[in-house]
This record gives structure tokens, sequence and C-alpha cells, in this order.
């Protein structure tokens, strides 16, 4: 166990509940998942797990939550404190309307509110006595529960996290039994934020939400009065989320202060301690069995020899540190060069029944590109990855696919498509193109097929396992435009990871749709932004995109302000504090100063001004869909973009200081 060694955070735990585990094990067969550990957090710890797929992190949530029971040791919890647990399995619900099912999670509550009615009655019939009394003191803790609870606003509560995860007014009378197995884990993960327990396990909790419903619980959680721990491959929600890092790994747990991004730092920092450490033992090792090997049959080395021997059995030997097996890369097959036009929609039309879903939108990807579709669910992202891939026909309109382009799709109903009679090797084998035994074994390792897994028949596979085989075969093809439709949904951050730089590596095109921002902001130079029928274009990463967005929101909000009335006619300027030769009492220096820095000031809008002008121009002239086409100069041009972009945020800097002299 890491714990933390400072007095002052030592002496405030103390203040709170705390929840600890002591000298916890849990075996499965004869694997130690894990092995003698002890830990605790206080009830308004924020703790982030982590570790690899398979390292025990749903395990220890589950024996935390009280759902399987330690094979010894002790976890303490709180008295009169409730462990509320999210697991990843859907839960199987229905018979409810959505409001009716999410209120559900206060039937204890409830329970105390039908007492509550009952000791009224009580109360209402006795006057006094021991009846009375007994019953006016058991009123008073169950009225103290309910207000705890927030029982009163239960159903106001209930629909803002509703709302808050993406469901709509309309859903709250739907029955639950309607909804995707998805959408139902958002139930299950609003009843548990209803219930406001003391201490929160979210195992995944993001999985199945879009970004915007990501944001809500993120600024929900960062404002929660209770302890969490949660499992995430989201690095960015993690980052917001939590304070502290747990990481397990080889059944023991290991502590670290800070957030997800200050835990890698601190990994590296001890993983080169453990790897020093383990290499100078092993240097040490080498030698001194290298000096009994060449000295042992000779008299006079004996004793020497026999020293080194009784030091050897003394070392207790390191283990590599974890992490030392780095994860294999994905490689893609070798195919050939696209035309400089990949794809592109002219006037695309797509209807569903009197539902419009793209109305004429122009849409034209040039070869190299890496794009990203965003939008809130439901506003058309996989339709058009549909419409570019030739799945779904058009209602009207062109689809244009360039010279020599091979296209592979990806979306996460792929799974169904499989051969569940055979193994997982065989699957990917049969389908790749180019690519060796050992390039096969290190694609299925990258998506977390390793060692016995990839000879599991297809069949047994749970649905997350059966989709990242699917990717597999998708990234086993030879193409040079890849449409990925949530490819990271399944994947932890070790697999995110690799497939995120083979992305980056990959010379082909690719148009993604992603919740994971960390991808998005790595990997993607195009945003489009689709909804409402339309389909807009903006240069830079998904960071970049939500500038944008907020200028143009900046700018909506300023040219709908009314403007300042007019002053006075009576106004005069204030009377200003003159000296004793009838000046302003302002030294020469100063003077000069505040002209300087006031020409400065001019000199610098007015730039500014004409940059931000020509930025706009040459902005608009790159939205055009025929951009890439009409002018042979594009890449100067949206280079010459980007540097004004850095040229005029230096000059706000500049702005700045002079505003704000230190």
């Amino acid at each position: 166990m890491f714990s933390s060694s400072d007095p002052d955070e030592a002496g405030a735990k103390e203040q709170f509940q705390v929840l600890s585990l002591e000298e916890v094990c849990k075996y499965y067969g004869d694997r130690a998942v894990f092995d003698h550990v002890s830990w605790s957090m206080p009830d308004d710890g924020r703790v982030g797990l982590v570790g690899l797929n398979g390292a025990g992190k749903t395990t220890l949530l589950r024996m935390i939550a009280g759902v399987i029971e330690p094979d010894s040791g002790r976890i303490s919890r709180p008295q009169r404190t409730r462990v509320g647990y999210l697991a990843q399995d859907s839960p199987e619900i229905g018979g409810r309307s959505l409001i009716d099912e999410t209120l559900s999670a206060l039937s204890e509550i409830s329970a105390a509110n039908q007492r509550r009615i009952e000791l009224e009655h009580v109360l209402a019939e006795d006057s006094c006595g021991p009846r009375h009394d007994a019953a006016l003191a058991e009123l008073g803790e169950i009225l103290s529960e309910l207000e705890r609870h927030d029982f009163y606003t239960a159903e106001s509560r209930a629909e803002a996290v509703l709302f808050g995860l993406g469901f709509r007014p309309a859903d709250l009378t739907r029955d639950v039994a309607e909804f995707s197995g998805g959408i139902r884990m958002r139930i299950a993960l609003a009843k548990l934020l209803l219930q406001k327990p003391e201490f929160m396990m979210l195992d995944e909790p993001t999985n199945h939400l879009d970004i915007e419903a990501r944001n809500w619980l993120e600024d929900y959680l960062s404002a929660y009065p209770g302890g969490l721990i949660v499992v995430s491959h989201d690095r960015y929600f993690l980052d917001r989320v939590t304070r502290r890092t747990l990481e397990v790994a080889r059944g023991k747990l290991i502590e670290y202060a800070g957030n997800y991004s200050a835990y890698l730092v601190k990994r590296e920092e001890r993983f080169a301690a453990e790897m020093a450490a383990y290499q100078n033992q092993r240097e040490e090792i080498e030698h001194m069995e290298a000096f009994i090997s060449r000295f042992r049959y000779q008299a006079s080395k004996a004793k020497l020899v026999q020293s080194r021997i009784k030091q050897l059995e003394k070392i207790e030997r390191l283990e590599p540190p974890a992490g030392a097996e780095k994860p294999p890369a994905i490689n893609f097959p070798t195919a050939p060069r696209s035309g400089r036009r990949v794809i592109e929609l002219r006037g695309a039309v797509k209807r569903y029944g009197s539902l419009t879903v793209y109305d004429g939108i122009d849409l034209a990807i040039e070869r190299g590109a890496k794009i990203a579709l965003v939008g809130p669910n439901g506003a058309g992202k996989s339709t058009l990855m549909k419409l570019m891939a030739g799945i779904e026909p058009l209602t009207a309109g062109e689809r244009i696919l360039g010279h020599n382009v091979s296209l592979s799709y990806f979306a996460q109903d792929l799974s169904e498509s499989l051969d569940y009679s055979k193994s997982v090797f065989d699957e990917l084998y049969d389908n790749c193109q180019g690519m060796n035994t050992l390039e096969i074994r290190n694609l299925l390792a990258a998506m977390l097929f390793s060692g016995d897994d990839v000879n599991k028949r297809t069949g047994v596979l749970s649905g997350g396992e059966r989709s990242r085989l699917a990717l597999a075969k998708v990234l086993a093809r030879r193409s040079n435009l890849l449409l990925l439709d949530e490819p990271t949904n399944n994947l932890d951050i070790v697999a995110k990871d690799s497939l995120l730089d083979a992305l980056q590596r990959y010379e082909g095109t690719v148009v993604i749709v992603s919740h994971d921002r960390h991808v998005l902001n790595e990997l993607v130079t195009q945003v489009y932004e689709v909804g409402h029928g339309h389909a807009t274009l903006y240069l830079g990463n998904y960071d970049d995109y939500l500038a944008k967005k907020e200028q143009e929101q900046a700018a909506a909000e300023t040219t709908a302000r009314p403007l300042p009335p007019p002053p006075r006619r009576d106004w005069q300027p204030p009377a200003q504090n003159l000296n004793g030769k009838g000046r302003p009492s302002i030294d020469r220096e100063a003077r000069r100063r505040a002209d300087r820095n006031k020409k400065r000031r001019r000199d610098l809008e007015e730039r500014i001004e004409a940059m931000e002008t020509q930025r706009a121009t040459l902005g608009q002239e790159m939205n055009d869909p025929n951009f890439y086409l009409a002018r042979k100069d594009a890449n100067q041009l949206i280079a010459r973009y980007e540097s004004l972009g850095r040229e005029i945020e230096a000059l706000y800097n500049d702005l700045l200081k002079l505003d704000n002299p230190q």
C-alpha cells in the first residue's frame, strides 16, 4: 500500500467517516487477484481506480459494495452510511415508466414516508401517554431522515438528473422496457445519483453517454458531497472528477496523489526508479553468478565462491516493475494510395418518412484528412457515416467515391456479423489482408485478446469482446479510408492509446465519431458539426471547435445586447484635482508613459483587428466545400490560417500585459 505521509492531510481525515480495507485477499482459482491489501478513503474522497483489463478493478468495487465477499481480511464501512454501486451490466427492467422507475430508487425512504403518515394518525388519536410519546419520538427521527434525503423534492430532482443524462420530457412516460441496453444503463445511473449514497462505486459510468451528458455528469460529480471511486477509460473525465488515483497491479494497490494526468507523471517516475533498482540487482546477480561459474572448481577460491553463493541465496529478488511489458503496436496492412478527393456528398438529402435528417448537405473529404463528426445524440452522426459508407441510400443528391478508394467501416452492430462457430484467431485470420500470424496476434493483443483468449469460440464472447473483434477485422483490411463509429467504446486506456497511435501514423483518411475527447483532440484536424439537417466544418481539433463555438455564442450575445442610453445633456466631466499652478497633478514621466502605452495599445488593437479580418476571410474561404479543388495552394492557406491564430494570441497577451502591468 502507498499511503500519504502528509500530517495535515492525516489530521483532516480524522474528521471524516472512513471506508477501509484491512489485509483483504481475493482468489479466483489459484490466482490471487488481491493479496493482503490494505487501504482507506474518507467520505469526501475522489478516487480514480485504474489498471489493466483483468487486474481486478471491478472485483474491488464489488467487494466494497458488498456484492461479493473477500476470501479473507476485512472491509469496514462507517455505520449508517450507504454504499451505492453502478455495475457495467445492463439491468433487466420493465413494466414502469421512466420517471416511476427512477423514483423506485427511493423505495426505502418512501417506506419511511408511509410510516410518517401512520405515526401522524397515532398522534391524532392519542394526545398524550406512552403510545403518543413513542410515536412522537419516532416521527422526529423519520422527519429528519426525510429531510436529509430531500424526499419532498424527489420528483423534480429525478427529472433534473434524467434530463442531464440526455433524456427528453417525452421519455418520462415511456415504459423502460422500450429502451436499449445502453439507455437502461443511463437509467441505472440516474437511480444511483438520485439515492445520493455516502459512497458511490461507479464502474464505467460514461460508457453510454454522449459528450453533453458526460459534461453534465462531470459537473454533478465534481460538486457531489459524498465519496467516489470511479473506473473510467475517459482520461478527461478522471481528470475533472478525481483527486487521487488508485492503481491495481499484480494483486496490490498503489495510491497516488492527484488526478489521472498527475498519476501518469508520478507513475513514470516510480517506474523509472523501480526499473533502475531491478536492473541494478540483475547486474549484481549476474556479476556474482559469473564469479561463481568462473572460480567454482578452484580450491584457492572456495571460500569466496561459498560466500557469493550465500549472498545470492539471501537476495530477495525483485520482479520487473508493472508496466515493463509495453502493449503491441497496431500496424495497418499497406493499402494503395487514393486520389486527392476521397469522398464527396453533393446536395445530400436523407429522410425517414416525415423525418428529414439531412436537407441538401455538401461535404468533401481530402486524402489524409483526420475528421471528427460531432453533435448531440440523435443529430445524425451515425446516419452520415452510413451515407458515406454506402450502407444507407440517399433520398436525393449524390455520393461520389474518389479514385482508387478502398473503404472500411466500423459500427457497434458489426459484431452481429461475426461467425460464432470460429475461434477469435480464425475469425480474424480468415478476414485479414496482408498480415502475417505475428501481426494478427499483435492486433488481437492490442484489442485485449491475449494468451488463450485467442482460442475462445466467438459465440461465447461478451458483447464488448465481440465489438473489439469486429474492430480488429476492420483494422486488418487494406483500406485507405476508415469510417469509425465509436471505435473506442469497449477499449481500456492502454488499448485506446495503441489505437490512437496507429491512427496518427495511418497515412490514409479517417472519419471518426467518438465521445472520447482525448482521441478527438490528439487525432483530428477538422470537425464537422452535424444537426438540424446541416453539416458545418470547423478547422482544428475538438478544443479548437469548442473555442470557436464560444466565440460565436459571445458574438451572438453581443449583437443581441441593447445599446447603452446616450449621456444626459447636462452631464459634465468630473473636476480635476489641480496643483498649485493650475495643472493636473500628474508628473511628466507618468504622463509620457501613459501616452506611450496608449499609442502601443492602439497599435496592438489595429493589428489584431486587421489579422482577425484576414483570418476570418481565410476561414470563410476554407469552409467552402470546393476549397481544395479551387485552390492549388490550399495547404499554404491552411498554414497561414493557423499562423495568424498564433500571432493574434501573442498580440492579445501583449495587450493583456499593458492592461495589467506587473
